[in-house]
């Protein structure tokens, strides 16, 4: 548990720390079977109303709690938005499937780029519940075979063997698949592999296994004092080094997850083969581990909601200083939720009242729909609440009357609703002159608008509630979800001149703004932009993990046969800087000054080929990046200030990079960054009432399809 908690504060030396939610599946594993196979000899059977009742007493009390009170807060500090998406994922969460659906955003490039939910941690007890549906069922399944074989109800002694042979063997049946499982997916969907109860089953076996096998009640000579010794150390030192040697780049769960699993196992089979104290058990029977041992199910529930919840509503990372008094919140919850919650509901006292005690198995289990209930009604009045409470009246859009009132010396601008592509209400220009572009001067009056922390305007585009979901149509040539590669024409489909894009998710968003360019101007335009897959001819991590994303180095021949197919009269680049790791023959590499100068030669090399191809080559400074979520500040204010900000240092950096790489090679440039942020460097979310970001470093559809004319008349293609 605490090589968990060390991990999500960001603790250095534990990078491996997630491997701590696989030895609670090993230990879980053994101590649940270990109970079953207790009930199996001395009746005879599995009682399933009595094991799912003591599971409801143990698991669901204190995580309910947990999902109102994080429900709760959502609703009264983190705005409609995220209270809508918590509510839904703790609705998933009080039935044992927030693995499905947390697997399901994973797998989603765009919700990946969105802050985590305070809940995804509950996918680990879907993933030990739906074991445990199926697990009893085993037994019992084995159990009626035995007896319809032997031929009479009871079976004796003599069939105590037999029995835990058959047991073994179906479970190693299930261990087998689910590693192997494990092990493929791992590589070829590894989002899939880490929620999926098919391929964390096996982990679970591993411990049932041993209660199966190792029973408390062998010889206790020095002999297996000794080997209890030696296999107790070896447990733990193979939980240590994957501890302190799994990273982020280790391909996770497949067959790494045997060291921490096969190092747990170790441990309680040398507590099977000796009663007496080990070396490490001496170590972990010290008070305060024993302490952390008891509240470790609480903490595992309160520490994540709290770390998480705090980051989502301050719009930032958290500092040293916070995550420690966070992580001192968390203990203090978990201590307070072991004694008031979890111990009253695990030792029955409740359920020594009249009333329910005549209800027998039939009161805990009762709980399972109770605490469904609970959360279904938290969250409707939580989503609600933060609904009704959002903003209180109608406030109309940001106008260009913000910035003549601000050049006049006005304290109050006016303020009237107005589109951004319409001319000013006092500018009365012959037809025959064309109107000059108004999304400037509204990007400067939307700026100062923040600057006086005035209102959020009411009817924003796009809505909050679907701001994630506004992203650009691809079509067929969505290349990051299919391996087809093929041209997608979009604009005028006759025109002779061609417009080309290339790049990845950051060049796809220019999607909407290329379109209006290309209807417009009679340009046929294609748009070859794989998303997470950068410009720069390197190979980049893949987004779920450190594995090469050799599916990037295809699209880059792909994409640079079409450009010399294609020879465009203009070809844009864009790309988001590229700044962690890149792999080469040799290996990963993660040095920031020789990730810089490998990014730097894959500009280089990518502008040697593509600018003879095109008439025109112009290369897009990548747009500015936000700290924060954006739907999260603006449904969490009233204001706009709160939700201004400055260009991300990092992503800046990177931009200045690409900018020196196309004029070395004296390719064109063009600096957008003036439809986002003031002369002094203050950028906003709202332009107008058009929301600019989806997320954290993407632009909405909306806002693109209104950059379409700026973008066009600065290309001088309009």
């Amino acid at each position: 548990m605490l090589a968990v908690v060390a991990l999500h504060v960001g603790f250095g030396s534990l990078t491996g720390g997630f491997v701590g939610v696989d030895v609670f599946f090993a230990i879980s594993g053994f101590l649940i079977t270990q109970q079953l196979m207790r009930q199996v000899r001395t009746e005879g059977r599995v009682s399933l109303l009595g094991f799912y009742a003591r599971r409801a007493r143990r698991i669901l009390p204190a995580a309910t709690l947990v999902l109102l009170a994080t429900v709760v807060y959502a609703a009264l500090f983190l705005g409609f938005v995220r209270t809508r998406e918590i509510a839904l994922d703790a609705l998933w969460s009080a039935a044992f499937a927030a693995n499905f659906r947390f697997a399901s955003l994973e797998t989603d490039y765009f919700s990946a780029a969105l802050p985590p939910s305070p809940l995804q941690h509950f996918w680990s007890l879907a993933v030990e519940e739906q074991f445990y549906l199926v697990w009893p069922l085993v037994i019992l399944g084995c159990l009626w075979a035995m007896r319809r074989r032997a031929g009479r109800k009871e079976l004796d002694d003599r069939d105590q063997r037999t029995r835990r042979r058959v047991l073994v063997m179906a479970l190693g049946v299930v261990i087998v698949a689910s590693l192997l499982a494990s092990a493929v997916l791992t590589r070829t969907s590894p989002e899939a592999a880490y929620f999926s109860p098919f391929t964390r089953a096996w982990e679970l076996g591993l411990g049932a296994i041993a209660a199966i096998a190792f029973r408390d009640n062998g010889p206790q000579d020095a002999t297996a004092r000794w080997r209890a010794q030696v296999l107790s150390a070896f447990g733990m030192f193979f939980i240590v080094c994957a501890c302190l040697q799994f990273n982020d780049a280790t391909p996770f769960p497949g067959t790494p997850a045997l060291v921490p699993v096969l190092g747990s196992v170790f441990i309680i089979v040398a507590g099977t083969l000796w009663h007496g104290p080990t070396v490490v058990g001496r170590l972990l029977s010290v008070r305060p581990l024993q302490v952390i041992g008891n509240w470790s199910y609480s903490l595992y529930l309160w520490h994540f909601p709290v770390l998480v919840l705090a980051e989502l509503q301050l719009g930032r990372e958290l500092r040293w200083w916070e995550q420690a008094l966070l992580v001192a919140l968390a203990f203090a919850l978990a201590g307070l939720s072991y004694r008031y919650v979890e111990e009253p509901f695990r030792r029955g006292i409740l359920w020594r009242l009249p009333a329910l005690g005549r209800a027998g198995s039939l009161g805990p289990v009762a709980l399972y729909p109770l605490s469904i209930t609970l959360v279904a009604v938290t969250c409707f009045a939580a989503n609600s609440y933060a609904t009704g409470t959002a903003r209180d009246g109608y406030q109309p859009a940001i106008t260009l009357a913000e910035a003549d009132a601000s050049d006049s010396g006005s304290a109050e601008p006016s303020r009237q609703p107005e589109r951004p592509d319409s001319p000013a209400p006092s500018a009365a220009p012959p037809a025959a002159r064309p109107q000059p572009d108004p999304l400037p001067a509204l990007l400067k009056a939307s700026v100062l608008a923040a600057r006086k922390n005035q209102a959020i305007p009411t009817n924003l585009k796009p809505g909050l509630t679907n701001l994630s979901d506004d992203v650009e149509a691809v079509g067929e040539c969505n290349y990051y979800s299919t391996k087809v590669r093929k041209l997608c024409p979009r604009g005028d489909a006759d025109a002779e001149k061609t417009i080309v894009v290339i790049g990845d998710s950051h060049a796809r968003h220019w999607t909407p703004a290329v379109e209006e360019i290309a209807e417009r101007s009679g340009y046929r335009a294609y748009m070859l932009a794989m998303p997470q897959c950068t410009v720069s001819l390197v190979t980049p991590d893949k987004l779920d993990s450190t594995d090469p994303m050799t599916s990037c180095d295809d699209f880059h021949d792909f994409m640079l046969s079409s450009v010399k197919k294609l020879r465009p009269d203009l070809l844009l680049i864009a790309s988001r800087p590229i700044s962690a790791a890149y792999h080469d023959s040799s290996g990963r590499h993660t040095d920031r000054e020789d990730v810089r100068r490998a990014v730097y030669r894959g500009y280089q090399r990518l502008l040697a080929q593509v600018k003879p191809a095109a008439k025109r080559t112009v290369w897009l400074r990548d747009v500015p990046a936000i700290e924060f979520d954006p739907a999260t500040c603006l449904s969490s204010n009233k204001t706009l200030s709160p939700c201004t900000y400055k260009p991300l240092e990092s992503q800046q950096e990177g931009a200045d990079l690409q900018m020196q790489a196309a004029k070395s090679a004296r390719v064109e440039t063009l600096d957008l960054d003036d439809l986002f942020c003031d002369s002094a460097g203050i950028c906003t979310t709202v332009v107008g009432d058009t929301i600019t970001h989806r997320d954290g470093h993407h632009l909405t559809a909306t806002y693109s399809q209104e950059l379409g004319r700026t973008l066009g008349e600065r290309l001088k293609v309009w």
